[in-house]
């Protein structure tokens, strides 16, 4: 799954910084018919998380036919691999909500996914208020696409999880979408969580660093992205955070293993005090970077982004000469990647390099793999 195999050193410097790592992944979509194109099979998604030895919460990706079919699929699946999935069901407000809500957790779903913009729906759809009674009741998760592009999603969320208080919202993608609405009355809410699948350190930076390490949950993206890029984006800016082992622990698995189990949450402290700033020709290295990454995921041209990236990673730095060397090999790395994935041609080939080598730059406090490994890894793949 796009460059996966060359980020294993990555996910292996992360266990080195957090002892007895059990990543589980918040969001992760199956299916071969959403219209957005970015699709993934069971097998390859499978192998993927295998590879970092990841569990996940599944659920199916955008079907304009409906989701009877495909949420049974995501129950069979678990029922297949016990111990690596746990399944929710997507919902549309407009094909009986309750009576699939219901028929998906008698067969074993563990929560819901709702997708406002996929299904032209508010979150406080009145169809929907039997689901959110159920989801109180049973102490179920609720997943909530909280991307860019609802305005409304936030006010919205924080309705939703006043009238009901035993559900256990999940607002997806770093609630990009409902930042500014729900961050600041995160201390009212003890039911509000956020996952991590988004491609932008700062929004993640952001969220570790003004919001409890217990409200934020590890999450891939799948097909978006690949489980190695999510953990080590996650993971790292974790660390650079200032979390410790227990607290990373918690964010990678250990909270969200409570949520799907409907027991009561970790409580995982406060957020860590302030830390060093970023060396300069660190930061400079860094925002470069994700200048060329946002058009990457668009599949266009890195434009001089890249190049630019390219000339300062040859710069000396005494603090931080790892790191340098580091990015320099990434961006080695991504001259090599030529053909898009098949199944995800709208991704530029080896964005999640690029992405990583920015990655790499914020995070000095994190551990680094070795040159050697870094190209082992590469010859190897």
């Amino acid at each position: 799954m796009y460059a996966q195999p060359n980020l294993m050193p990555w996910v292996h410097a992360l266990h080195e910084d957090v002892d007895d790592l059990r990543p589980s992944d918040a969001h992760v979509h199956l299916g071969l018919h959403d219209p957005a194109g970015l699709l993934a099979t069971e097998e390859e998604a499978l192998d993927a998380l295998e590879q970092v030895d990841s569990r996940a919460l599944i659920f199916p990706l955008r079907e304009p036919a409906g989701y009877a079919e495909a949420n049974a699929r995501m129950l069979e699946l678990v029922k297949a691999h016990p111990g690596r999935f746990e399944a929710l069901c997507r919902l549309d407000p407009a094909d009986d909500p309750v009576q699939e809500a219901q028929r998906c957790l008698d067969a074993g779903a563990v929560g819901f996914k709702l997708h406002p913009r996929g299904e032209s729906f508010e979150l406080v759809d009145p169809r929907l208020d039997e689901v959110f009674e159920l989801a109180e009741e049973r102490r179920l998760p609720i997943m909530i696409h909280a991307g860019a592009g609802d305005a409304e999603v936030g006010e919205h969320a924080l309705e939703r999880a006043e009238r009901h208080p035993g559900a256990r919202l999940i607002l997806a993608h770093c609630g990009v979408g409902a930042f500014e609405q729900v961050v600041p009355r995160i201390g009212d809410f003890e039911n509000l969580y956020f996952d991590t699948s988004w491609w932008n350190p700062a929004d993640l930076w952001a969220l570790f660093r003004l919001v409890p390490p217990s409200r934020i949950l590890y999450a891939s993206d799948i097909p978006f992205a690949s489980p190695a890029e999510g953990m080590v984006l996650t993971g790292r800016i974790a660390v650079q955070a200032g979390l410790s082992p227990e607290q990373i622990r918690g964010v990678m698995g250990g909270q969200l293993e409570r949520l799907v189990a409907h027991e009561e949450p970790l409580e995982l402290g406060t957020v860590p005090e302030e830390v060093a700033p970023l060396a300069p020709e660190l930061e400079r290295m860094y925002v470069t970077l994700l200048t060329a990454v946002e058009p990457m995921l668009r599949g266009a041209d890195p434009g001089q982004g890249l190049e630019l990236a390219r000339a300062a990673s040859k710069m000396r730095s005494e603090a931080h000469p790892d790191i340098m060397e580091c990015v320099d090999a990434l961006l080695e790395l991504n001259d090599r990647q030529l053909e898009p994935d098949p199944l995800r041609a709208q991704r530029a080939p080896g964005f999640d390099l690029v992405l990583i080598a920015a990655v790499a730059a914020r995070t000095p406090l994190a551990t680094s793999p070795s040159l050697d490994e870094i190209r082992a890894t590469a010859e190897a793949a």
